[in-house]
């Protein structure tokens, strides 16, 4: 079995310019999911470098594939960038950035979507299978490495496991008091807070705090930094009882962590986690309540968030290892070495 790759992976250029999103991001936000990806490349095995390496045409410069929304052609050379793709305008499976729930809903018993609807749990299923898959195309390969790129990160962060009608917290206003650390992130909601906030306070100011940071940086170098903060102590070796493949347990981490009541997402109510003490849920045309994520909520839920994008990154790695090298078998001391 192949030993786990090291090296980080190249942007990923599209025709035109880089790829970037048009409007603000509603997941981890930009820097958080190329944090989770570069953390997962890190983490794979020869083989799967090797597969990763021969779908994206690494040989002849890259692929070139058409648009989702079939307007342009792009051309990738890695997936870590691309993990960006699924927040594109306008987007190809809206439905499977959340998994919305009931507001009694108190735990979530198996990875399956709520009666009616697409969600995460879908997501991961059908582009895993195409991952799989290699009677299809390198181009649908491609498209499914990144979208379960996003998905395992979207699932990670806590208020996408949440309530439809205030939007996962986008329709809780939020005041961030101080900002978050030095960075010029301004969030306006409480998902926003979440997104980015949390990360920039948190993780990446940790990255703007060492010796060795430079204002020249790349913008995006930043992530690549703090991935190495991540993996200071760890590796995938280490975090073998950590990774799992079931998306139900890692949406409930999530969801453990949306209904604490140090959050304010929501506001418990015998069996209901309303949107407010006197609301079950928002309405179309009600007032939005506001929360002051302070110092004080910065520091709590700061090294939760890093946390979470730890997880999702080690996961990742664990379940692309699983999908793209037939001879992995885990994490396993004996048998993969750092």
């Amino acid at each position: 079995m192949g030993r786990i790759a090291t090296g980080i992976l190249i942007f990923a250029a599209v025709a035109g310019g880089w790829l970037s999103l048009r409007e603000p991001a509603r997941a981890w936000g930009e820097f958080g999911h190329l944090t989770v990806c570069d953390l997962a490349y890190r983490n794979l095995t020869d083989a799967s470098r090797d597969e990763l390496k021969k779908i994206f045409h690494a040989g002849q410069g890259g692929i070139t594939v058409q648009a989702k929304d079939g307007t342009e052609l792009r051309h990738y050379t890695s997936f870590n960038v691309g993990c960006l793709e699924e927040d594109e305008r306008p987007r190809k499976h809206p439905a499977d950035h959340f998994v919305n729930l009931d507001r009694t809903t108190s735990s979530i018993p198996s990875a399956s979507c709520p009666v009616g609807g697409s969600c995460i749990f879908a997501g991961i299923d059908r582009d895993l299978a195409i991952l799989k898959d290699r009677s299809k195309s390198d181009e649908d390969r491609v498209f499914a490495l990144m979208a379960v790129g996003h998905w395992i990160g979207d699932i990670h962060q806590p208020l996408h496991i949440s309530f439809a009608d205030d939007k996962g917290g986008n329709a809780i206003k939020a005041k961030v008091p101080g900002g978050c650390g030095t960075s010029s992130y301004r969030p306006g909601n409480l998902h926003a807070v979440w997104d980015g906030c949390l990360l920039e306070a948190g993780l990446f100011q940790k990255v703007r705090n060492r010796a060795d940071f430079k204002a020249s940086w790349g913008r995006r170098t930043i992530t690549y930094r703090a991935v190495d903060t991540l993996l200071a102590n760890t590796s995938l070796i280490d975090e073998q009882q950590m990774v799992g493949t079931d998306p139900a347990i890692w949406a409930n981490e999530s969801f453990e962590i949306t209904l604490r009541p140090e959050v304010q997402y929501c506001v418990k109510v015998g069996a209901s986690c309303n949107y407010s003490d006197s609301q079950v849920t928002l309405g179309e045309n009600d007032e939005e309540r506001t929360v002051v994520a302070d110092q004080a909520y910065r520091m709590a839920f700061a090294p939760i968030a890093e946390d979470r994008v730890r997880n999702a990154g080690f996961r990742l790695a664990h379940i692309l290892n699983i999908a793209l090298d037939p001879s992995y078998q885990g994490p396993v001391k004996d048998s993969l070495q750092p």
